[in-house]
């Protein structure tokens, strides 16, 4: 993008993916994260879900096949798979992490927003992580290569597993995930 000065004359540029990128590379938390997605999907779909719950569970990992979160209507909220988180974490540098991070939440997300059809909303991820973050940037590799998602999880658990903790394990919710639509009067 150009900026002009007062005068009409060109002062510099600036990119566009940059905001978006760096305060990625900056966050420091899910929470943050998260809003970073909220932020863009009204962006470029104008589209929110208000009062949505995040939390963590251990569903398993293995190098042949992952579940990375899921959405679920009934009780409006996205649960990341702790174990794929751990096997991300232990391997790559916080980008990749914050990365992946990003890339299943938006995914998930645009499930909560109605986007249910799986080729729709994987190719409509693809499509906003490339204009905001460039196709350079691991967020939009994940995107536009899902088999990069499966190897960067494969890679963190070295050829092992991690097994489900059963269906009795309880969902950690993150606090503070969604601030904006949880305003309450007391």
């Amino acid at each position: 993008m150009t900026r002009r000065k007062n005068d009409g004359t060109v002062a510099g540029t600036m990119s566009v993916q940059a905001p978006f990128a760096g305060r990625l590379g900056s966050a420091a938390s899910l929470q943050e994260v998260f809003g970073l997605v909220k932020e863009i999907v009204w962006k470029h779909l104008r589209a929110d879900q208000a009062g949505l719950m995040v939390g963590l569970a251990n569903m398993g990992a293995s190098s042949h096949g992952v579940l990375g979160a899921y959405y679920s209507p009934e009780a409006n909220a996205i649960v990341l798979n702790k174990a794929a988180m751990a096997a991300v974490r232990h391997f790559a540098n916080l980008e990749l992490y914050q990365s992946y991070c990003f890339f299943i939440l938006i995914h998930e997300y645009l499930y909560s927003c109605g986007f249910y059809d799986e080729a729709a909303n994987r190719q409509l991820v693809a499509g906003i992580v490339d204009k905001e973050f460039g196709p350079e940037h691991a967020v939009t590799k994940l995107a536009t290569r899902p088999e990069a998602m499966l190897r960067l999880v494969g890679v963190g658990l070295r050829g092992g597993a991690i097994p489900p903790a059963g269906m009795h394990e309880e969902i950690e919710f993150i606090p503070g995930i969604d601030r904006k639509g949880t305003n309450y009067i007391s």
